[in-house]
């Protein structure tokens, strides 16, 4: 018999179980089913993190966007940046991803020789446009490395 995750967890939680046995037992029965809807929601927004990273390791980071209180339409906005690129040294790297024509811009990268919350900065440019940006950022924002800074 295949039974899916959700209904083995609910013959878990539902069943009889001998508390004589098992040391601790009924306070983790107690405590799964006594969990508040924030702790249920970290829970499950975890596992699904964790199963999303194992189909595809080159996840990196998430950001997850939750609307304010007073908002009507209540929507939850989980978005995965996959790594794309890693810093091989200053020079110049291609873009991750293709602009509206099909080509991929190019962009100077130079270390900083500081960091922001514990993360490496980089600075990166064209001659039309400049950003800074800290390295799980830069690693879902460049692609291959193809030369030196010119």
């Amino acid at each position: 018999m295949n039974l899916s995750r959700r209904q083995s967890l609910g013959l878990l939680a539902g069943s009889v179980i001998s508390t004589t046995g098992v040391a601790g037992a009924a306070p983790l029965v107690v405590a799964a089913t006594k969990m508040t809807v924030q702790e249920r929601y970290d829970f499950h927004l975890a596992e699904l993190q964790k199963a999303a990273a194992e189909i595809n390791p080159m996840i990196s980071y998430w950001r997850v966007d939750q609307p304010d209180e007073d908002s009507q339409n209540r929507a939850i906005v989980l978005i995965a940046y996959q790594d794309t690129g890693r810093y091989d040294g200053d020079g110049r790297y291609e873009a991750a991803n293709p602009n509206w024509n099909g080509k991929r811009s190019i962009y100077n990268v130079k270390l900083m020789d500081y960091r922001i919350d514990g993360e490496r900065v980089f600075h990166v440019s064209t001659p039309m446009e400049s950003r800074w940006l800290t390295e799980p950022c830069f690693k879902t924002f460049v692609g291959r490395k193809i030369g030196g800074l010119l």
